[in-house]
């Protein structure tokens, strides 16, 4: 089903009836939670329940520490990946961040950020979700902390895809341009090309190159560099479809189907879920179904790698206060 393409969001920390409804009749790939949605542990637990209940696959969070730290009023303040490379337990605090992911019912966490933390720009925009501003050292960070989070059975996302550190504006709001510079961009994407296949999945930013077009909707970005001459076997995820960088890129349906036709596998659409049925039909109208079918194999392959990553697991499980100590003593 070419439903199976998307992670959807939800507007609260219970589903509400229209949500149920479009759920049952179009069953995602999987939910994306976001702050919003994480009122209380046990509110939680019941949401995870009746979102496995209604045969939701994968829930998926952005869980970075630091400045991207969903779950610190629920568990405990999670360090950033600046402070962790900079502390060298990075590996520890993936480890942490997977047993409390573990925990909560979760299946993969969208980090880490492989990003370089250039003064002016990605150290301004993304500050201390960067582990530094050299390759060798964010792949360093970036590994031990994916690492961490394999060890306690949860798949990990490499972003943002080509790299966003020479950007100077938060896709969040607007499109930023990285500058036509092949030494450069060789940096940019070192961390991605070491750490990628350990990954299994990255996530498509909507940075733009210098033919203006947002790596997310474009094929020369999304198919051409990462797969073509990475040689990217893996999930490719976009970034949120609905973000200020796509403002003037069309609808939500037709940025999702540009999207899955540049080459990204799983759709995110985080907040507007009354107008998923709609971006499903643009992919399925839009989107040759050989695209779709090749998408769908990706993802499948990697979710069997989540579950490998789970039988494998032999770290034992902890509890929330476990956690909490091990956080503390992170900070």
């Amino acid at each position: 089903m070419t439903s199976g393409l998307f992670a959807v969001g939800l507007g609260g920390p219970a589903l509400a009836p229209g949500e149920r409804d479009v759920l049952g009749r179009l069953p995602p790939r999987g939910v994306i939670l976001f702050r919003r949605n994480l009122e209380s542990v046990d509110a939680l637990e019941r949401l995870v329940t009746e979102l496995r209940d209604l045969a939701v696959s994968r829930l998926y969070l952005d869980q970075e520490g630091g400045p991207v730290d969903r779950l610190r009023e629920l568990v405990g303040s999670s360090p950033s990946l600046a402070r962790v490379a900079k502390a060298g337990s990075a590996r520890r605090a993936g480890e942490a961040t997977g047993a409390m992911l573990a925990a909560l019912g979760f299946d993969v966490d969208l980090a880490p950020v492989v990003d370089r933390g250039l003064p002016g720009a990605g150290a301004l925009v993304l500050g201390d979700r960067c582990a530094g501003a050299e390759p060798g050292a964010i792949v360093r960070a970036a590994g031990d902390f994916l690492d961490g989070l394999h060890a306690r059975g949860i798949g990990g996302c490499l972003k943002h895809f080509p790299g966003l550190g020479r950007a100077r504006l938060d896709t969040h709001e607007a499109l930023p341009s990285l500058p036509a510079d092949a030494g450069e961009e060789k940096l940019d994407l070192e961390p991605f090309r070491r750490l990628m296949e350990r990954a299994r999945a990255v996530m498509i930013s909507h940075a733009a190159r210098e033919d203006g077009e947002p790596a997310s909707l474009s094929p020369a970005v999304a198919t051409g560099l990462l797969r073509e001459r990475l040689h990217f076997s893996g999930a490719a995820f976009s970034d949120d479809l609905e973000m200020g960088a796509l403002a003037e890129f069309g609808s939500l349906p037709e940025r999702s189907s540009r999207a899955c036709a540049a080459g990204c596998d799983l759709l995110l659409v985080c907040r507007r879920i009354a107008e998923y049925p709609a971006c499903v039909e643009a992919v399925e109208r839009g989107v040759p179904a050989a695209r779709r079918e090749k998408a769908a194999a990706r993802l499948d392959a990697y979710d069997r790698h989540v579950e490998e990553l789970r039988r494998a697991s032999r770290a034992p499980g902890m509890t929330l206060a476990a956690i909490r100590k091990e956080l503390a003593g992170l900070a």
